[in-house]
């Protein structure tokens, strides 16, 4: 039982967009006194055998996880799968997403050279090493050339839908997640809400959605609230974390600032156990 202690449920390491290995990961949860923590990549599972490794050594509890990307009315969201039993299915499913990736990342990267940035597509690749580019790859390259002051300002002017940079994703649809997703055994949550509100999440019960990542460092104490309640309304699973990927300005006070308390993963368990 996880009651009293805390956990978190939601990180990110170097096998997609994080900065930090998943050991890594581990041993800074670890030192800061977790009890357990979520490892839930964009679109890939590879880095779970090393997590589950370095778990073992930290004596923390692993909660295998995936975050994938989906498109629904028109934007979008991000759904959580919380312990998938066929890994090697789920990652094979995954492999279309990721190699999307790369020829996003090139039609973005000519889209700023015509912006007047000095920024190469091999960059980005070093930049994400063995894990498919995304955007934050590249933020992090705007950032050290000082074309932009944050991370933030890199999405907000030139890499966010409708600024000059943008290229739309290619991604799968809510459907073929849930399916997905329910076929490899995994609890399906939806990531950090926002302002999606009610209507949409009560849309995602019938496909199968499981719960609701109710905190989030990026929900206002409003959302949190709501979502809270929201998810005790419809009888849905609580999650929670802090969506590390090891950038300072996103996550000040990681990771016990963002933790949550371990009653939630005690009954994210006995959901898996029912499944």
């Amino acid at each position: 039982m996880y009651t009293g202690k805390l956990v978190d449920l939601h990180m990110h390491s170097n096998a997609s967009d994080g900065i930090h290995s998943p050991t890594e990961l581990l041993k800074m949860a670890g030192r800061a006194g977790l009890s357990a923590v979520g490892l839930t990549d964009h679109d890939t599972v590879k880095g779970l055998p090393e997590a589950f490794r370095a778990a073992e050594r930290c004596n923390l509890e692993l909660v295998p996880g995936v975050e994938i990307s989906v498109w629904e009315d028109n934007k979008e969201i991000h759904i959580l799968g919380y312990y998938p039993r066929d890994r090697k299915r789920l990652n094979a499913e995954l492999e279309d997403i990721r190699a999307e990736r790369y020829s996003r990342m090139d039609k973005i990267v000519d889209k700023l050279k015509q912006l007047g940035f000095k920024v190469k597509l091999e960059e980005v690749l070093a930049e994400a090493g063995d894990s498919a580019p995304g955007r934050l790859h590249l933020a992090r390259i705007l950032l050290r050339k000082k074309y932009v002051h944050s991370l933030n300002e890199a999405f907000s002017l030139y890499l966010n839908p409708d600024r000059g940079a943008h290229v739309p994703r290619r991604l799968m649809t809510l459907k073929r997640a849930m399916e997905l997703l329910a076929g490899v055994g995994s609890i399906r949550v939806i990531a950090h809400p926002g302002a999606l509100g009610k209507d949409l999440i009560e849309r995602l019960m019938p496909p199968g959605l499981q719960g609701i990542e109710v905190f989030h460092p990026d929900h206002s104490t409003a959302q949190t609230k709501f979502y809270h309640e929201m998810a005790i309304e419809k009888r849905l699973l609580i999650t929670g974390g802090s969506d590390y990927h090891g950038d300072r300005e996103r996550t000040s006070g990681y990771p016990t600032r963002l933790a949550i308390e371990g009653h939630y993963l005690d009954r994210l368990k006995e959901a898996v156990s029912k499944t």
